[in-house]
């Protein structure tokens, strides 16, 4: 595979065993303090200095599942999720499907996982990172995932999963019966979907504003249309309509009629997938972010949505669509993204690979009674279309722009 560049510090798309290298060697540390933040880069720093001394553990195996966005994707010519030289060249497009010329899942966004994958290997734990095709089909990649875990271990094995990795987790629990999967950790999973793939699928999440502000040849909309609303899993994490008073956005007359415009057979075919998740069981703990500005209802008023804004949930999944009753739950006040960075959790997520609990995280949540506050959909679509060019940029704003895609937010303990 091509070796993926560094220009101005894109260390983001190196390999992971590279990357390591570079914060063991002290490299280009005024660029990656920047991106990370002073401690969260020396925390890496420290960790992989520490992993090399580290001799391979055959400890308990752990299966590490990223979420949404989390994987790298590209051809062995390169990354085009997320490069911004392809990005500037309109090549998200590449990434439409069905077809996708040979795109895959390269690996982690390392950045984000880098320190828990590491903290599990100095811990004692065997360690596998399992990248998947975030675009696609989640039972297809639960499928995967256990053909996968059913040829590498003959012992049973524990997941770790991020996001929409608790998701693809469960899909693989459903189809099996040996409980090959002995214990599931989800952070900020979206039991019951997220509006977050409402506003993506309507050109309205900060993150595609953010990624159209490198694209030199689309807006917002167009990467909505063209490329988001081409994927099976984007559409499978569309909020389940009992959450909604009754508003099934699996129907495409739910949606208004301006705007991108969706697939109506991805829309139907969405609708069956969450029956066959795993339920919840003994097996599965959920540590849910709390107290971050958080889209937590929505509703159709004439020909647009209303989104109502509270402090009930992680900033990307509210409580409401969290929750999975059965699974032992705890939170913290934390961020979606940057819940796989919290030292906090992470210590948290040890505890309960050990010994199927912890004391580090309360079991339970006051929920905020405070008035919500209402965004009309107008207010969160983008009205800058200036395009930047990403070798141009201090490395400060090169975080902003990526943060929450390839950087982590500053985390609580940062």
């Amino acid at each position: 595979m091509a070796r993926r560049g560094t220009r101005n510090g894109a260390y983001f798309n190196l390999p992971e065993t590279e990357l390591r290298r570079v914060l063991v060697a002290g490299t280009d540390r005024t660029t990656l303090e920047t991106h990370l933040g002073t401690r969260l880069y020396q925390r890496l720093r420290d960790l992989a200095i520490a992993a090399r001394k580290h001799r391979r553990s055959r400890g308990p195996c752990v299966y590490l599942l990223h979420g949404i966005m989390g994987s790298q994707l590209g051809t062995r010519r390169g990354a085009l999720w997320v490069n911004p030289a392809a990005l500037a060249a309109g090549r998200l497009t590449e990434l439409a499907l069905p077809g996708g010329r040979g795109v895959q899942a390269l690996g982690l966004q390392t950045f984000m996982y880098l320190r828990l994958r590491l903290t599990l290997e100095l811990t004692g734990f065997d360690v596998r990172v399992h990248a998947y095709d975030w675009r696609r089909d989640i039972l297809a990649l639960g499928r995967e995932l256990l053909e996968r875990v059913r040829s590498e271990s003959k012992q049973p094995v524990a997941v770790v999963a991020h996001s929409m990795g608790g998701l693809v987790a469960r899909a693989a629990m459903h189809r099996e019966q040996e409980h090959k999967i002995a214990r599931l950790i989800m952070l900020g999973t979206p039991s019951y979907g997220s509006f977050a793939a409402v506003l993506a699928l309507r050109g309205a999440y900060p993150p595609v504003h953010k990624i159209a502000l490198l694209d030199h040849e689309h807006d917002p909309d167009a990467h909505a249309q063209k490329v988001f609303a081409t994927f099976p899993g984007l559409y499978q994490l569309l909020p389940e309509p009992t959450r909604l008073g009754g508003l099934d956005l699996r129907r495409a007359t739910a949606w208004p009629a301006h705007g991108p415009r969706l697939s109506k057979t991805l829309l139907q075919e969405s609708a069956a997938y969450r029956a066959q998740l795993a339920p919840a069981d003994r097996r599965m703990t959920l540590i849910a972010g709390v107290q971050q500005h958080t889209v937590s209802a929505m509703r159709r008023v004439g020909g647009e949505f209303l989104f109502e804004v509270t402090r009930n949930g992680d900033g990307t999944v509210p409580l409401s669509l969290a929750l999975l009753r059965g699974a032992r739950t705890y939170y913290v006040a934390e961020g979606h993204t940057e819940l796989p960075s919290n030292g906090q959790v992470i210590a948290a997520l040890v505890d309960v690979l050990k010994a199927g609990k912890t004391s580090r995280l309360p079991r339970q949540w006051r929920q905020s009674r405070a008035a919500a506050r209402v965004l009309r959909e107008s207010d969160l679509r983008s009205t800058q279309t200036i395009s930047h060019d990403w070798d141009a940029l201090d490395a400060a704003t090169q975080r902003e722009l990526l943060e929450g895609i390839v950087f982590p937010g500053r985390a609580a303990d940062d």
